[in-house]
């Protein structure tokens, strides 16, 4: 009786760990299904916005000339 649980246990592993690689891939596959259809959401917003003209404000940067010394590499 033992000797048929230890000819067959390696089996059974192999088994469960077919069943775990199978569940895994289909998970996996709706992860990246469920990906795409929010990437294709962002996408289509960022479409319209295009579309319809709307841009974002920037603020316009001043930039000022500052007074100093300006020491350069030659002048050492």
């Amino acid at each position: 009786m033992r000797s048929i649980i230890e000819r067959f246990l390696p089996f059974v592993f192999l088994g469960i760990l077919l069943v775990l690689i199978a569940v895994g891939i289909v998970l996996f596959s709706y992860l990246l299904i469920f990906g795409a259809i929010v990437g294709l959401i962002l996408f289509v917003i960022a479409w319209i916005k295009g579309l319809l003209g709307y841009k974002k404000q920037r603020r316009s940067i001043i930039t000022r000339h500052k007074s100093g010394r300006t020491i350069d590499h030659d002048s050492f």
